[in-house]
């Protein structure tokens, strides 16, 4: 695999950070190299948050921020109210992942594929009111095929603990069985 960047949007309090952390350790799992950079802003609950990511076969170079994604997963749709812009510096052929009920018609023809997923409503079911992050990395590992469940499963436990760690892996793992691809 040659090198992929992410660019993950989400706001703050969303988990987008700490699943940043463990898409790294899944992937470090997988014997892959990873990094994840994220970026704090205005560090309050609710402000926009971009956090972003690397993976690849190699040593990674870069340690700056993602400017040309070649996959863009919003944990919020809302943010594009907000005057983010999902498509800056897309890559021909990017993906996205995208936690809504269905897909933003601005958004669908503009990404090779698309990887739909309620994340706020499976995670709300199985855990409760806590952040989508193990939703969303389910979606990501679906999506994408950089990454095996059973490694994002695993990191999430080493990441949150036993405890709390089985319930998100088994979130990830339900999220990954339920996200729509749309492909063009």
């Amino acid at each position: 695999m040659e090198e992929k960047e992410f660019r993950i949007l989400s706001r703050g309090g969303q988990g987008a950070v700490t699943a940043a952390q463990i898409l790294v350790e899944a992937a470090v799992i997988g014997n892959k190299y990873a990094q994840a950079v994220p970026n704090f802003g205005q560090e309050r609950k609710g402000a926009p948050v971009y956090t972003f990511a690397r993976l690849s076969n190699e040593p990674i170079q870069s340690h700056t921020y993602v400017y040309e994604p070649d996959i863009v997963v919003m944990f919020d749709p809302f943010l594009m109210e907000l005057g983010i812009n999902p498509l800056e510096g897309i890559k021909y052929n990017s993906i996205l992942i995208i936690n809504d009920k269905e897909l933003p018609d601005k958004l669908g023809d503009k990404f090779k594929k698309v990887g739909l997923l309620d994340a706020w409503g499976i995670t709300h079911e199985m855990i409760g009111n806590v952040p989508p992050n193990a939703a969303m990395l389910g979606a990501i590992a679906k999506t994408t095929g950089l990454l095996e469940i059973e490694h994002i499963m695993e990191a999430i436990v080493d990441t949150m603990g036993e405890k709390i760690g089985k319930i998100n892996a088994k979130c990830a793992k339900e999220a990954y069985e339920r996200t729509v691809i749309y492909e063009r």
